[in-house]
């Protein structure tokens, strides 16, 4: 397995995870959230197994390069703007949440300056070119994640544990979940998608031995992080707070360095995975989209680089009117009902993607 492949899933589950499930699976910890847990990891791998080994019928090709091969121009350009929307949301998604969070603790900054200081750094690192982005994302990793396993250990060890409260979680391990907390915890592995687009400077092809290294990967950070939110505050305790995760890590004390606590630390480290992530993400969203045009208006530098900031540009506002008019709940029930939407749309990228290559395979023979 190429390393760059490991990196864009194993950060995908870190940042998503971090960002967005905390909470929503936290909600639902009495209604099925554990079982929702297993069964994603499930249909997580077999998305990325069956994706992976399409992608290896395509050797240097992206999905608008497969779509071009099978597809008349209409539906070619239907799917990559529809693909490409769902893309670049996410990423606006996480910075929204994210910037919300962070003023939580950063009182006199308003929301919205947080959301366009992050949309030029994200905006400008989505618009470099792919390898670029992906050497990045190798450099911001091994720089953060190192510091994270410190502070999630260190909080697994606290003294203000109650292991009691995490025990008492197991009565309702086997309670079946409702679909959307499924949706929500599937996305944990939809790293995959940045794959369609990767997958012309890398290659996807996965072995089958480091599929249990991807799935304790993507599990073990968001199961710590509920465990560590339930542990600190409580089975029923857990349900007061805006952002469990975040005040269960701000009780605990750090001696080292410049930080007595490991909330800073800790949303330093989220800030910059953040940013690489979103990067990714919208990066991928905008390869998508040129993909609509021609391959003459694609070798035209000065043009897409217009496009993808103007496209950049446009869902900046989007976001900005979006986090600036809603509330933290009512952003939260969106969410819920946009992580339905995702699941669907990757079941049809992945059953696109595997029926080309197929019908590819077949060909051959």
């Amino acid at each position: 397995m190429n390393r760059y492949v490991f990196y864009v899933l194993w950060c995908d589950g870190i940042t998503i995870s971090g960002l967005l499930l905390y909470n929503l699976l936290l909600d639902e910890r009495f209604s099925g959230s554990i079982m929702a847990i297993v069964i994603s990891a499930l249909s997580g791998m077999i998305f990325l197994v069956t994706i992976t080994k399409s992608l290896g019928h395509f050797p240097k090709q992206g999905l608008p390069e497969i779509l071009r091969m099978f597809l008349p121009a209409g539906a070619r350009v239907s799917l990559l703007i529809f693909f490409s929307i769902m893309t670049i949301t996410k990423g606006c998604i996480m910075i929204g949440y994210a910037s919300s969070f962070f003023n939580l603790y950063l009182i006199d900054v308003k929301t919205i300056t947080i959301i366009a200081f992050m949309f030029i750094t994200v905006s400008w690192g989505a618009t470099r070119s792919s390898k670029t982005i992906l050497s990045t994302l190798e450099l911001v990793l091994f720089i953060c994640i190192p510091i994270m396993y410190y502070i999630l250990t260190k909080a697994v060890f606290s003294q203000g544990i109650e292991w009691n409260s995490i025990k008492a979680m197991a009565d309702y391990a086997f309670t079946w979940p409702k679909w959307e907390t499924i949706a929500a915890a599937n996305s944990v592995f939809s790293g995959f998608v940045g794959l369609i687009i990767f997958n012309r400077v890398v290659p996807s092809k996965i072995k089958w031995k480091f599929i249990p290294l991807l799935l304790i990967v993507n599990l073990h950070i968001l199961v710590t992080g509920l465990l560590i939110s339930i542990g600190i505050h409580g089975t029923y305790g857990v349900g007061n707070y805006i952002a469990p995760t975040y005040s269960a890590l701000d009780s605990i004390g750090i001696m080292s360095g410049l930080f007595s606590r490991t909330i800073m630390p800790y949303f330093l480290i989220i800030l910059f995975l953040l940013l690489i992530y979103a990067a990714v993400t919208i990066h991928v969203g905008l390869e998508l989209l040129k993909g609509c045009f021609s391959m003459k208006f694609q070798t035209n530098p000065r043009k897409e680089q217009l496009l993808s900031w103007i496209i950049c540009g446009l869902f900046t506002v989007i976001t900005m009117i979006y986090f600036n008019t809603f509330t933290l709940k009512q952003i939260k029930y969106h969410t819920v009902n946009w992580f339905e939407l995702r699941f669907y749309t990757e079941f049809l990228m992945v059953a696109l993607i595997a029926l080309f290559a197929v019908m590819k395979w077949k060909r051959r023979v």
